[in-house]
């Protein structure tokens, strides 16, 4: 191989590592600076999955981890979670003798999160769109760490990293090879055991098996066939697997409330991924109008050259049942934030050589590139300003009273088997070892029998500010009738009372 070669060759491979460091400076900026902080106050699900954990570690039920499960309020969690996490949280257990938090539970994230981004910029760069790549890598990994992402476990970017993985290997040219086939169909049921988000792949890969059917035959369908028919399986032997598909509605009006309500909200949660680099609420309006205005002329150019892609059609199933599903919230536009970031970034290079030709100027596509890139980068450079200069975030155990309420909590449960009614059931579960539901909302009467027949024996009433609807609705119940609720004492902001539930059967 010619000198020349050799060097050019070194160059681009070094202009390729700086690319990537570029693509994950700014979330392990923000991750490091938040390293510090334990488990947020409003945070909940990380400990769901840590109790799934140790009963696996010690041989228990999988079910068996002293959640509470109320159908007054199922968003708290269900009664059971995928089990893709707990089972890799295992060995990190084992690692740490049990250990209720630690560094290692941040390392296992931060890890996850670069495979993530990595993956991201693989994907773009593999179209020749590495700079962009890069941009798209870096506005979500900021984005990601705005939102603490890091901060406990949790199946969200594990589950981005895999289905990214999928889109990477299915949207490469070339045959199906049997590794290829074999590699999408592990990465389709690791992803289901992650999230069960995962389900729009089935019908993506089904169409993208449609619309690639001479080329590709018969071996698309064998990730779409062995999916369907484990995940029927799942469904008939697994009596909590559908438990919020029964919350789906099926009405006209009830569906279209819920599209409703995600038009409400999702816009919103895009406008998070673009982050708030400014001080000023109506400039950052204005930013984000532009900034989904650049969305849509990239997706305009997106759509003409992909979209048979299965990042494409993953996407368009994906939006439609974030459309319906009865929980919503802006997280669960993870897997789609790169998609999105790309998309303004390929807008906004199409807007710069518009511009430059309306001004009689030559602009190349590197060179709207780089102005893309430059401008992206003042973004973030102004967003992590403000996040590292935010006030701290509320940690549960450093609350004060929060520490003492605990042990007095596990020192009760230790002596007489309690069941106990709290904001954040499973962080108090994974705390104390006590049973625990959390809050709901309803007529006092309806909390009393819910209550019976959970068998509750306390109700810590205080929230933190992470739930207040749920927790006035329960200081109601206890205001209604005070015969049935014994005042024990304060810790902190939260007061213990204890439930009596035979009382609570008889009118007042």
């Amino acid at each position: 191989m010619p000198v020349a070669q050799v060097n050019l060759d070194d160059q681009q491979s070094r202009r390729t590592h700086w690319l990537v460091i570029a693509g994950v400076i700014p979330f392990l900026v923000l991750a490091a600076w938040h390293w510090q902080y334990g488990p947020l106050a409003a945070f909940g699900d990380w400990a769901h999955y840590m109790l799934h954990a140790d009963a696996i570690r010690h041989g228990k039920s999988y079910g068996d981890i002293g959640y509470i499960f109320t159908s007054e309020n199922p968003f708290i969690g269900p009664p059971v979670q995928p089990p893709g996490l707990p089972v890799m949280l295992v060995p990190l257990l084992a690692l740490t003798d049990g250990a209720r938090d630690g560094a290692v539970y941040k390392v296992f994230m931060v890890a996850w999160t670069l495979a993530f981004l990595g993956l991201v910029m693989l994907y773009f760069g593999r179209l020749g769109d590495r700079a962009l790549g890069v941009v798209a890598a870096a506005v979500t990994g900021l984005w990601l760490e705005v939102g603490f992402a890091t901060n406990v476990v949790q199946p969200d970017i594990p589950f981005c990293a895999i289905v990214w993985a999928a889109f990477y290997l299915a949207d490469k040219p070339g045959a199906w090879t049997w590794p290829r086939v074999a590699g999408i169909t592990v990465l389709g049921f690791t992803a289901l055991a992650f999230r069960l988000a995962a389900l729009p792949l089935f019908p993506a890969l089904l169409l993208y098996a449609l619309l690639h059917r001479r080329e590709q035959r018969v071996r698309l369908w064998i990730p779409v066939g062995s999916w369907v028919l484990c995940g029927l399986v799942a469904a008939m032997l697994v009596p909590d697997a559908l438990t919020f598909a029964r919350l789906l509605p099926i009405d006209g009006p009830g569906l279209m409330k819920r599209v409703i309500e995600a038009a409400k909200l999702y816009p919103l949660g895009t406008f998070e991924i673009f982050l708030y680099p400014l001080p000023w609420d109506r400039a950052n309006d204005a930013y984000h109008l532009l900034a989904v205005a650049l969305t849509g002329v990239g997706l305009v150019a997106w759509v003409r050259d992909a979209a048979t892609r299965l990042l494409t059609l993953f996407a368009a199933f994906y939006v439609g049942m974030l459309a319906v599903l009865p929980m919503q919230d802006g997280r669960y536009l993870m897997p789609l934030a790169p998609l999105i970031v790309y998309l303004a970034a390929r807008g906004a290079m199409r807007v710069v050589r518009w511009f430059a030709r309306r001004a009689r100027r030559d602009v190349s596509e590197p060179q709207a590139r780089l102005v893309t890139a430059v401008g992206f980068t003042c973004i973030m450079v102004a967003t992590a300003g403000r996040e590292l200069t935010r006030p701290r975030p509320t940690v549960l155990l450093d609350v004060p009273g929060v520490p003492q309420l605990f042990e007095r909590m596990r020192t009760l449960h230790a002596s007489t088997p309690a069941r106990v009614v709290f904001v954040n059931p499973r962080v108090l579960t994974w705390r104390t070892g006590m049973p625990a539901m959390g809050f709901f909302s309803t007529s006092p009467d309806s909390t009393l029998l819910e209550l019976r027949t959970k068998a509750i024996t306390h109700v810590i009433l205080g929230d933190l500010d992470t739930d207040p609807i749920h927790m006035e609705s329960m200081h109601r119940a206890v205001e209604a009738r005070p015969d049935a609720f014994r005042l024990l004492y304060t810790e902190g902001p939260f007061t213990v009372y204890a439930f009596d539930a035979a009382r609570a059967g008889t009118t007042p």
